[in-house]
């Protein structure tokens, strides 16, 4: 695990403080250079740190990464209401209001979690500099039509040698799935086969992938921004943490999903109550 001692505690799981620019630059050294070992950078989100509150293994899955970074503004929300200034009462009324008014205030929301790393946000910038390196990725994951997210990255970053895998596959299959990966000497490979499959593909497989960096990206390949279908909220939508209702709207399937916001809530109330 790399040292790191910026970073905060949300619900037991480490999350490093650091900025788009930052954590981008981390990896790009690292997928520069001759391959030794690799590095694994998670991007929790409600759903991560909600399970891992009640599941130890969960927690600790979480906890061996070398970097987690902030997927959305709720894990910033959480970050300053639990540690930031000015302190905050420790009932649901505070707690909401905080929500609702506080979170407005860039320099409230980002005074412990600098940036939210919500997909496009931090992937965007990382390919474009992949990009300008020529750098090999792989995609395991991400939209069935997987040809059709090799072509559409690759034709948005020019530079780039794009490798694609299904993350549709049989558990039988995932051997030659992780020969097939290990074969092309990847510098970054993006896991996007959601939570928390692709953290679990990550850990149990890091030593064997050949990938210099490995992340467990989620559902970023979906957007169009990205060669997806998914079209992303409104910029409003987006600067007040309403992108996951948008995300709803779209795909209602998601809906089960949502109920862990209001437990992380929950929890993030409870851990301040705990806290002297």
């Amino acid at each position: 695990m790399q040292s790191n001692n910026r970073s905060t505690n949300i619900l037991g799981v480490r999350i490093d403080l650091l900025s788009i620019k930052e954590i981008n630059q981390i990896i790009i050294s690292q997928a520069s250079q001759k391959y030794h070992k690799p590095l694994v950078v998670f991007k929790p989100y409600v759903e991560f740190l909600s399970l891992a509150a009640k599941n130890q293994a969960i927690k600790n899955l979480l906890n061996s990464s070398d970097y987690n970074v902030a997927d959305s503004t709720a894990v910033q929300w959480a970050a300053s209401y639990l540690a930031g200034q000015p302190k905050i009462g420790k009932g649901y009324i505070p707690a909401y209001y905080s929500i609702l008014f506080r979170m407005r205030s860039k320099q409230w929301s980002s005074q412990i979690v600098p940036e939210k790393m919500a997909g496009i946000d931090q992937t965007q910038p990382l390919l474009a500099l992949a990009s300008k390196n020529s750098l090999r990725i792989g995609i395991v994951g991400g939209p069935k039509d997987i040809q059709k997210t090799k072509h559409e990255v690759g034709k948005l970053f020019k530079g780039l040698k794009v490798y694609v895998w299904t993350g549709y596959y049989n558990s039988s299959d995932e051997s030659d799935i992780v020969k097939d990966i290990a074969a092309n000497n990847l510098d970054i490979l993006f896991c996007a086969m959601g939570f928390p499959k692709q953290e679990k593909f990550i850990i149990k497989y890091k030593n064997k992938l050949r990938a210099k960096v490995l992340i467990g990206e989620g559902g970023s390949f979906d957007y169009k921004q990205l060669g997806g279908n998914v079209k992303r909220a409104p910029l409003w939508m987006q600067n007040v943490g309403l992108e996951w209702l948008w995300r709803l709207i779209l795909q209602p399937s998601r809906i089960r999903r949502q109920f862990a916001i209001p437990a992380f809530i929950k929890n993030i109330k409870k851990e301040k109550l705990t806290n002297k």
